[in-house]
Formats: C-alpha cells, structure tokens, sequence
C-alpha cells in the first residue's frame, strides 16, 4: 500500500473534519453559544447531571467545568442544587430558559448537520459510515 495515500487520506479526513466541525461552531456562535456550552446543554437531562459527570461527558477537567457552569448561570440556562441522595454532589439542572434553549437548538443543530453532510448522496454516505466503522475498528499497532 502507498504510504503517501494513506498519510494524504489521513490528512484530508483530518481537514474536512476540522472544517465541518469550525462550521457548525460557527452556526452556534451566531446564536449566541458556544461549543462546550451546547454540549452541556445536549447532556443534561430533565433530572439534571453531576459536575463531575457532566466533566467526563465533555472531557474537560473540574475547572474548566466550574467557568462553563457559571457562564452558562449568567446565562440563565442552568443552576446548581444538592443532590438529595448524597449532599456533597451537586447537581447542574436546567432552567426553564436553559430546556427551551435545548429544544431550540438541539433539532437546529441536527439541520445544521443535515445540510452539510447533504453534499453526499444516499450511496455515498453508506459508503463513507462503512469505511468509517472499519477504520474505527482497526486496533492494529503495526511496530
């Protein structure tokens, strides 16, 4: 197999990746969120979720979470309230601000990516998701 290929098919999935995501953060930003800030709102659901959970789902550290949480509490779309089974978790709920915000972009964002991976036909994207699922299956470390 051509080395050169494979370097230049890892480049440009690497690329279009990068480009397709830069889109769709730029969708947001134009309403007025920001990436992490609507990947929280995607993963707090109607009983809420724990700091440190919501850290893991977003792969940030306790810090970083700390900022968005209370940016995202200026906002007005979420609080923080004691979790009744254990006092020392708290829970980041959201406001009623918070699930109408959620409802809007959730199915906006879903278009957002409709539209963009709609430059492919029917064909084409079955067979981009087959070769995908092979390369995310690949777990050969060739030495």
């Amino acid at each position: 197999m051509d080395d050169n290929m494979i370097l230049d098919v890892y480049y440009t999935l690497k690329r279009t990746s990068f480009k397709v995501k830069k889109d769709l953060m730029n969708k947001l930003a134009e309403g007025g969120i920001t990436w992490p800030q609507f990947h929280a709102l995607y993963h707090i659901g109607e009983e809420g979720i724990s700091a440190n959970e919501l850290a893991k789902e977003l792969s940030c550290n306790a810090s970083n979470m700390t900022g968005l949480i209370d940016r995202m509490m200026e906002n007005n779309w979420v609080y923080r309230e004691r979790c009744a089974q254990d006092r020392r978790i708290w829970l980041i709920k959201l406001t009623e601000e918070g699930m109408k915000l959620r409802a809007r972009l959730i199915p906006e964002q879903n278009r957002n990516i409709i539209n963009r991976m709609s430059a492919l036909s029917e064909e084409e994207l079955v067979t981009l998701k087959r070769l995908l699922e092979k390369l995310e299956r690949n777990d050969r470390e060739d030495t």
